[in-house]
């Protein structure tokens, strides 16, 4: 009887271990619209390069806040995929934000850089209403060229798709991706 009730406990505490040490991935792919723009060449409902985004999480206790665990952001990376759907750029970002709130989930970068001819500052938020996967943001550049001043500044939105480690792994023509996005829209 012994050894049995010992078996339990140990499943108990692994099963316990398992929780607090939970990890979680995420893979996400957005369709970024122009939807406003204020200066600049743009025009509205040009789509954008496509962001893909990989989040890690786990589950972490802070005991000043709540005797409950709380996912806890450690590691991303954002990028922007090519026509092709390959992964082009990693987008760098001075700041970066997460919170999880009643089922919402909000990610937020920030990207600031300036130099002697070229500025720039975006700031790109992915929601999560409980349902929905959507993305949006600001662009805000200045830009030197043969003694002139070159202004762009937009805003955008689109809607976005959680991928599989496979999906984000091998990459998807932006065609495929958005009768993807258009078939799963007309489903819901």
């Amino acid at each position: 009887m012994k050894t049995v009730t010992k078996k339990i406990y140990l499943i108990i505490f692994i099963l316990l271990f398992n929780t607090n040490s939970f990890a979680e991935e995420l893979y996400l792919r957005c369709i970024p619209i122009v939807t406003d723009v204020i200066e600049g060449e743009l025009k509205k409902y040009n789509m954008l390069h496509h962001r893909i985004l990989y989040a890690k999480f786990k589950n972490e206790y802070d005991l000043e806040r709540s005797d409950e665990p709380e996912r806890v952001f450690t590691k991303y990376k954002l990028y922007s995929a090519n026509e092709k759907g390959k992964k082009k750029t990693k987008s760098t970002t001075t700041d970066s934000y997460y919170s999880e709130r009643s089922g919402n989930r909000i990610f937020k970068f920030k990207d600031d850089y300036e130099s002697k001819s070229f500025r720039s500052f975006s700031v790109t938020t992915i929601t999560y209403d409980g349902a929905n996967w959507v993305i949006s943001g600001n662009q805000d550049m200045a830009q030197v060229k043969k003694d002139e001043l070159k202004r762009t500044k937009f805003s955008w939105n689109g809607p976005c798709l959680e991928l599989t480690k496979k999906q984000f792994k091998k990459g998807m023509t932006n065609e495929d991706f958005f009768n993807l996005v258009t078939s799963y829209v007309s489903k819901q």
